[in-house]
């Protein structure tokens, strides 16, 4: 039987629903994008305003989020929670909050290009994760691609030997891209992949509709403590120049705050050389640390708004356009000044290759 033909104002209806529908889903995929790229270029820029306040940095842009979510969550907050569902988000905010101080640390020492490269690994290490703790399986097109992101990343590090053809220039590289510093960039990514592996177990344990700002309040407020909890990690030895001894983290929230908010350099003696701190560029700071938490907070909702109304495609979309897009803002003065690096050819060709495993990994995913 033939379904009847809808009224002129009924099919009218229907045509501004679904062009709405698609306006609101472009505006969140740009939205996405925007807020993606932004996040990354302002946190690099951030660190290096701002490179002797690591915890500091890491406290302020957890805090920020409590209220936020707290907001939009209302009395979800507390209505759809129980014990169990409150261990998992503490765990997740226990992984952010060791994310969040690896990377913080490392990017101080690990170039803006570079954190976007090896940030792709997360893929892989989420694969292998996901398989171990919920035996989730994969295409074997999916298995090669992050096989073909890892051997992108690999080039991206190989390459730091090879395309440096003066002694400045490999001084300078050597700043930027210091191996100790970008394995601890690299060992944020293993707990980032098990704050990933946490939520999806959360969704799929959850008997309802568990609203995704109920889930990320609570685990920005575990994440605040877990920041507390990681204070040590600040003062290993390992760190060199960057350590914190343990009784001197009061000072770093002041000189921080003053920092931040007077522009006052407070480390300007006895640093800048290899071997010491780096100093403040205090005057730098205000802004893009401010833009780095309103990227960072757009990036939030953005994710919470793609996961309701969009779709997977939109957002390996989303994720294959900030790699190349992001390396072009390192390298353009108008976004970075004074620290804009131009690409290399090795940094082209790891974008190439890490770009054919994303493709790779999405046609196996379909």
């Amino acid at each position: 039987q033939e379904e009847e033909p809808l009224s002129k104002p009924a099919a009218l209806g229907h045509f501004w629903r679904l062009w709405l529908y698609k306006w609101r889903l472009g505006l969140y995929t740009v939205l996405l994008l925007v807020s993606s790229v932004g996040n990354t270029v302002y946190f690099k820029r951030m660190t290096s305003a701002m490179p002797n306040y690591g915890w500091y940095l890491t406290q302020l842009s957890s805090m920020i989020f409590v209220p936020c979510f707290a907001a939009c969550a209302g009395t979800g907050i507390v209505q759809q929670v129980d014990y169990q569902l409150v261990y998992t988000f503490a765990m997740m905010g226990l992984f952010d909050s060791l994310s969040g101080t690896f990377m913080v640390l490392g990017g101080v020492h690990t170039s803006g290009t570079m954190q976007v490269l090896l940030g792709q690994a997360v893929i892989p290490i989420t694969m292998a994760l996901s398989s171990l703790l919920i035996g989730k399986r994969y295409h074997v097109l999916q298995y090669l691609g992050a096989a073909i992101i890892v051997m992108g990343i690999v080039i991206a590090k190989a390459r730091l030997g090879f395309d440096l053809s003066d002694d400045t220039a490999r001084q300078d590289a050597k700043g930027q891209n210091l191996p100790l510093f970008n394995a601890i960039f690299c060992l944020a990514l293993l707990p980032s992949a098990l704050s990933t592996v946490f939520k999806e177990i959360a969704f799929r344990g959850f008997d309802g509709d568990l609203n995704a700002n109920v889930l990320q309040f609570w685990v920005s407020c575990f994440q605040v403590a877990g920041n507390f909890a990681a204070m040590p990690v600040y003062s290993l030895q390992v760190l060199g120049p960057q350590q914190v001894p343990l009784a001197e983290m009061g000072s770093i929230v002041r000189g921080g705050s003053r920092c931040l908010f007077m522009s006052e350099d407070q480390v300007i003696s006895n640093c800048g050389l290899p071997d010491q701190k780096p100093c403040d560029d205090c005057h730098e700071a205000f802004w893009p640390v401010l833009l780095y938490l309103a990227f960072n907070l757009a990036l939030n909702f953005s994710t919470v708004l793609m996961i309701k109304n969009g779709s997977a495609a939109l957002t390996f979309l989303v994720s294959a356009l900030r790699v190349p897009l992001s390396s072009l803002a390192f390298s353009s003065e108008l976004v970075m000044g004074h620290e804009a690096v131009s690409p290399s050819f090795g940094d082209l060709l790891s974008l190439a290759v890490i770009l054919t495993g994303l493709c790779t990994y999405r046609f196996g995913a379909q």
